[in-house]
């Protein structure tokens, strides 16, 4: 089952939303994403949040057209689009996609990149996407695809990366020692379709970007 998630921060475009949402199971809202929908002219199946921070028309047009909506205090231990992937991982999702979570807000975004940990945790591929990157995990040797010049980045995510290799890429690495933040591992190339990167410990943050 393929989930998405739409959430406050900065909103998709209508081709992004719409490509994702064409093969999803499930469509969920966390307040202020909901203006997104909106705005489309799409209804999620769950609306969800303290809603703090929705347009009120907004919100009272899907208490009046949507069954599914749960309220949640503003005081609370977990962040909204936390809750929705709570709700997510209930429904057995085994992808995940949130957009709506990159932007201004770099307190969100980076709790937002720890709920792809969770969704790691639990066997789920996640990716937080919007309109000039994707972000995801992985704990394992991998191969990703993508096409002929586009950028590729890595960073070791909370611990050090041990043994990291790159393999077909534009710049290919042996047995390095990645760590968050290290500026050797950034704006990589797709050479053919296939990049593969195979290490002994840790998790990396693969990130596809473009300008």
């Amino acid at each position: 089952m393929k989930i998405v998630i739409v959430a406050g921060g900065n909103p998709p475009s209508f081709n992004l939303l719409n490509d994702e949402i064409r093969d999803c199971d499930f469509l969920i809202a966390a307040d202020k994403g909901g203006e997104v929908l909106y705005r489309a002219g799409i209804s999620p199946n769950i609306l969800l949040g303290d809603f703090d921070s929705i347009d009120e028309k907004v919100f009272n047009h899907f208490k009046t057209n949507l069954e599914d909506i749960e309220i949640y205090p503003k005081e609370k231990d977990f962040t909204d689009t936390e809750l929705a992937l709570i709700k997510a991982l209930e429904k057995k999702a085994k992808e995940i996609v949130f957009l709506g979570c990159t932007g201004s807000r770099l307190d969100h975004m980076l709790a937002n990149l720890g709920l792809l940990e969770t969704c790691l945790d639990n066997g789920v591929d996640a990716y937080i996407k919007d309109d000039n990157n994707c972000i995801f995990l992985r704990n394992k040797n991998c191969s990703l695809k993508g096409e002929y010049g586009q950028i590729l980045s890595f960073q070791a995510f909370k611990e050090e990366v041990e043994e990291f290799n790159i393999y077909g890429a534009k710049y290919d690495l042996r047995d390095y020692r990645l760590q968050f933040g290290d500026p050797r591992t950034v704006s990589n190339e797709f050479l053919k379709e296939d990049v593969r990167i195979e290490f002994k410990k840790g998790i990396v943050m693969v990130m596809y970007s473009k300008d």
